[in-house]
């Protein structure tokens, strides 16, 4: 069963929401596996949103001529394409901002915080750093750890969410996403880009990760992944005690 329901919308057509009740059930039956994982806390689950409509968003994710793009061409990372954010993802097609809306919702909160254990997560509705992502041809993504805080809202990264639409991906085209010991000493997990498989993992400062090799796969072609990070708020000594609503006394007639 995938994590989404088909609805027919008013004006736009076809469109989906996550299901609260499948994602919990998902969650459920991955739990027991996120924390133990190595190197570090990650869970890789295939058929999230099911192929039909995974296939949909495929054919929808923009082209490296097709969206206002930012490409990163440095040492760390090249032909790497990204920062559709800057302009509100009004460039990108619909159904696949429906989902970046969806990643942000109630329903998938609750899906992470059940299958983590991590409480109190705040999504990022500016999607700094994160949403749509594409890599071309002989482009990477060295090994590192991801940024630890949202300086702009005083926030701690907690989990990343990484989600993938690349129908028909061959093995020989490279592109996995690596985990590696927090040494750096060796590679303790691989795992292939392929469509509609969903990736949480843990930030940590030596979560080592990334897809160091350059992508062989054809021209035309490029790793196509979805991104959404994920924050909790730390206790702060001056924070006001909390309390409930403050009703004023009635006034008198």
């Amino acid at each position: 069963m995938s994590a989404a329901t088909l609805e027919e919308g008013p004006l736009r057509g076809p469109s989906f929401f996550l299901s609260r009740t499948a994602l919990r059930a998902l969650a459920l039956a991955h739990r027991d596996r996120y924390g133990p994982a190595k190197p570090y806390p990650h869970v890789v689950i295939d058929g999230f949103l099911g192929q039909p409509l995974a296939t949909e968003l495929a054919e929808r994710f923009p082209g490296a001529t097709e969206a206002s793009w930012k490409r990163r061409d440095h040492v760390e990372q090249a032909a790497r394409l990204g920062q559709l954010q800057r302009k509100a993802f009004e460039d990108v097609p619909g159904v696949l901002r429906h989902l970046l809306s969806e990643l942000s919702s109630m329903s998938f909160i609750d899906f992470l915080e059940t299958l983590t254990g991590v409480q109190g997560l705040i999504a990022d509705p500016h999607f700094r750093g994160a949403g749509l992502h594409l890599t071309l041809k002989g482009g990477h993504l060295a090994l590192h750890a991801d940024f630890n805080r949202d300086r702009f809202r005083a926030l701690t990264r907690r989990l990343t969410v990484l989600y993938y639409l690349n129908p028909g991906w061959e093995a020989a085209w490279g592109g996995d996403l690596e985990l590696w010991s927090a040494d750096l000493s060796r590679c303790e997990a691989r795992i292939a880009p392929l469509l509609d498989r969903l990736v949480v993992m843990a930030h940590g400062d030596d979560f080592w990760h990334g897809h160091p090799s350059p992508l062989e796969c054809p021209e035309g072609r490029g790793r196509a992944a979805v991104a959404a990070y994920f924050y909790t708020a730390e206790e702060s000594p001056h924070a006001p005690e909390p309390h409930s609503a403050l009703w004023a006394p009635p006034r008198s007639s």
